[in-house]
């Protein structure tokens, strides 16, 4: 049985794929997956990486949110009208409050994929079970 990689090794070929300027195959990928080929199909956006960017969204809201009440209760605005540093000081707010919910919402909806990701991983083993078809790597 083969032993299974660390997770980062997968999230490192994502993260090349992401911020990489080409989808370049090298020989460390070749070797790489000669050795682990169930994972080719896996070489998507990992949970993690996920939970990484939505974090990073979360905590750049709270930051946003944070920097908005400075802004309203500091002078470093003092030099625009009251109706401008209003302006301002709405805009980096309401900024962070969508980026917080926007980070909430995508993940309570990863959840809920996820989850429909596994039954419809489970269906189709047991679909093909039962009509005599061989399971696939990615589904057992």
């Amino acid at each position: 049985m083969r032993t299974r990689p660390k997770k980062r090794d997968s999230d490192s070929f994502f993260l090349r794929l992401l911020f990489g300027s080409s989808a370049e195959v090298t020989n460390d990928d070749v070797a790489y997956f000669r050795r682990y080929p169930d994972q080719i199909e896996e070489i998507t956006a990992p949970i993690a990486i996920h939970r990484v960017f939505l974090w990073a969204c979360a905590a750049l809201g709270t930051v946003l949110v944070a920097a908005s009440k400075v802004l309203k209760y500091s002078a470093l605005l003092s030099f625009l009208s009251d109706g401008f540093k209003e302006f301002a000081v709405d805009i980096v707010y309401e900024s962070g409050v969508a980026l917080i919910g926007a980070a909430l919402t995508a993940y309570i909806l990863g959840i809920v994929l996820n989850k429909q990701q596994e039954n419809a991983a489970a269906w189709r083993t047991e679909l093909r079970r039962r009509i005599g078809l061989p399971v696939p790597p990615e589904d057992r």
